[in-house]
């Protein structure tokens, strides 16, 4: 992918102990689970979402992943081995070693491929504009120093230029802002924490246009 907008942070803060008494919750069509996989499930949920969900629910989802990531087994192992190498990288060898971590870690890299997928070839300056018009307002202060010190604040909500200089930036990984008032050059200033407010509009809005995909994708698994 040239340029990864999408990325999930995964948090593991604490997984409970390895029990080799683990009682059995889940045995069906060759799907096993203990009832320390879905506390850990649930505690990755957790952790990760911020609120709680019921075994069965938790149970439901452990299925699914089973199901997707035995489907790659099957079909593309050579992209899981691949994923396995990104992952070990990431989380390493320790967490990599406890199943539901993997696998959990797995079955949301692939969803990330979905987003990914789109945003790489289906994202349009349409689609931005889509966004921004969630916005009552879109406040922006603009600068001629290099947003060193700020002249007014303007909203660009419905500024199509606007819109296409966020896109293309978007497109090609920078953050130069520009905007031109009275045939004045000035540049747009977009903290952090805004842009990364935006960032997460975006993939709202991924997840949400690929979300049918996805549970297409999910449901020829089971």
């Amino acid at each position: 992918m040239v340029y990864r907008l999408i990325k999930y942070s995964i948090i593991f803060i604490f997984l409970l102990p390895l029990n080799l008494f683990s009682n059995v919750v889940y045995d069906k069509n060759d799907i096993l689970i203990t009832n320390l996989d879905l506390d850990n499930y649930k505690q990755l949920y957790y952790e990760n979402y911020g609120r709680n969900i019921n075994n069965s629910t938790a149970i439901k989802n452990i299925v699914i992943i089973k199901n997707v990531i035995e489907h790659f087994k099957k079909n593309n192992p050579y992209f899981l081995k691949k994923l396995d190498e990104v992952l070990t990288i990431e989380i390493g060898n320790e967490m990599m070693n406890k199943a539901i971590v993997r696998d959990y870690m797995r079955y949301f890299k692939i969803r990330n491929e979905f987003i990914n997928e789109f945003y790489n070839t289906k994202f349009k300056v349409s689609d931005l504009k889509i966004i921004f018009n969630f916005y009552e307002k879109i406040e922006l202060p603009i600068s001629d120093n290099n947003c060193l010190t700020m002249i007014k604040i303007i909203d660009f909500k419905n500024n199509n230029k606007f819109i296409e200089n966020f896109y293309k930036n978007l497109r090609e990984g920078k953050r130069k802002f520009k905007t031109i008032i009275d045939n004045e050059n000035y540049d747009i200033c977009i903290d952090s924490k805004t842009y990364q407010i935006i960032e997460k509009e975006i993939l709202t809005y991924i997840e949400f246009k690929t979300k049918k995909d996805f549970e297409k994708f999910v449901y020829d698994q089971q």
